[in-house]
């Protein structure tokens, strides 16, 4: 499967503009850390799944991942944390599935900034939509969601305690995003602009570059470019697993679908994409190997959509 048939289907975005009512009105407690944390701009720190049926949301990333669940608030303020060991990492929040919806989840990536504001101002002066303006929650921060100048939706965080420290990669965390566009460097002085990102060219096979974003001087999410008739672009997370062939069999056993196999070609085995029972995707990957194969000569004849400039560190437990 070619990489735009999935990423049609992974960011056909209208429905999550409608995820910003709940998202403006929850009053989401601490979710990025319990201590006081540096601050890492540019770093994606937190992961919301936007779904119609949090039980069975619940069901399947708890059967796959093994996350657990904290649920907080009630009725249509609910809000669930999602936790990988003993550590938040993300939540869900609740959404009715329009009339016609043929999905029911959707997954929006969230990056720190030092200034949602400012963010704000940037992505109207850029082309960009401004969806929620930053709002801010006692406890979490201040929080906004925004489409950029391709359409591409994600939002921005500046929590009050910090952003998660880099470290080692841990099985269940979120540890990469990569964003679709059509006009990669474009979308690469956007990023730039926005949160500081360096931005690096990366040949991942004969005549195909892949963008990286790094802060920090850590790799934190690379820029695809997607064909012209390609209408969707958006941001796909990827979950650290220790055996994707593994994880791609608990998958189908809780009744999810891998849209991408693992195969030789695809991170030598190492990637896949999967959703959920409700049409949620995400990215699976064990990062560790397929940062080695990255690194090793034979990576050079990798197909674009298969090699991953992942990072080496990443959230610690």
């Amino acid at each position: 499967m070619q990489a735009t048939k999935f990423v049609r289907s992974a960011i056909a975005g209208a429905a999550l503009v409608l995820a910003g009512p709940a998202w403006t009105a929850t009053a989401i407690p601490v979710t990025v850390n319990a201590k006081q944390e540096a601050s890492l701009p540019g770093k994606f720190i937190w992961f919301d799944g936007v779904t119609d049926d949090p039980a069975a949301s619940e069901a399947f990333y708890g059967a796959v991942f093994g996350w657990t669940f904290q649920g907080v608030g009630t009725g249509e303020h609910r809000y669930t944390l999602i936790r990988n060991r003993d550590r938040n990492i993300g939540g869900l929040l609740v959404r009715p599935r329009d009339a016609g919806a043929t999905r029911g989840a959707r997954w929006i990536v969230l990056m720190s900034v030092a200034d949602p504001v400012r963010a704000a101002s940037f992505v109207e002066a850029q082309g960009g939509k401004v969806l929620v303006p930053p709002v801010r929650f006692a406890g979490r921060g201040t929080h906004a969601l925004f489409r950029d100048s391709e359409g591409a939706l994600f939002g921005v965080l500046n929590s009050e305690t910090g952003d998660p420290p880099d470290g080692p990669l841990v099985p269940g965390n979120f540890v990469w995003v990569d964003l679709f566009a059509h006009d990669a460097a474009r979308a690469g002085a956007f990023y730039r602009g926005l949160a500081g990102f360096d931005v690096s060219p990366t040949n991942v096979a004969p005549g195909i570059t892949r963008l990286v974003l790094a802060s920090a001087g850590i790799p934190r999410a690379a820029i695809v470019a997607m064909p012209k008739e390609s209408t969707d672009t958006g941001w796909l997370a990827f979950i650290e697993v220790e055996d994707v062939a593994a994880t791609s069999a608990k998958v189908a056993a809780a009744g999810g679908r891998v849209l991408v196999e693992p195969r030789p070609d695809l991170l030598r085995g190492h990637g896949a994409i999967i959703a959920d029972p409700l049409g949620g995707i995400v990215g699976i990957v064990n990062g560790r190997k397929a940062v080695a194969m990255a690194t090793a000569p034979a990576a050079a004849t990798a197909p674009a959509t298969a090699t991953m400039s992942g990072p080496a560190r990443e959230p610690a437990k």
